[in-house]
């Protein structure tokens, strides 16, 4: 089994309803950070709105779940588009035995076979 952390940065508005959908789309142990990200464009800098309000959304899925996580943001919060979010997923290479892995990936500890 191959696991994946994903990192997910949005406008903090669509924060809790990106963590509820990633989550029934197989996120698991999703986390919420708050940050600041900056505007785009260089008028907003100069009316003093150049920064706004962002969520770093952390989890863990499992290699196969990702697809459909993508899917998600894509469908439902228009990752496509500019300036809505970046998604980005990074591979998880090793963890601290069977049961931290079967925590992980959300399946009960007698199930994983290394």
């Amino acid at each position: 089994m191959r696991l994946k952390l994903m990192f997910v940065i949005l406008d903090k508005a669509k924060a809790e309803k990106a963590l509820r959908a990633l989550a029934e789309a197989g996120l698991r142990h999703p986390q919420a950070m708050p940050g600041t990200g900056t505007a785009p464009t260089a008028l907003s800098e100069l009316m003093g709105t150049g920064e706004t309000e962002k969520v770093l959304l952390i989890g863990t899925a499992r290699e196969e779940d990702v697809p459909a996580l993508y899917s998600v943001l894509k469908e439902k919060f228009a990752f496509e588009e500019k300036n809505t979010g970046i998604a980005f997923t990074v591979p998880v290479r090793s963890v601290g035995g069977p049961a931290t892995l079967a925590l992980l990936a959300g399946m009960p500890a007698g199930e994983v076979k290394v």
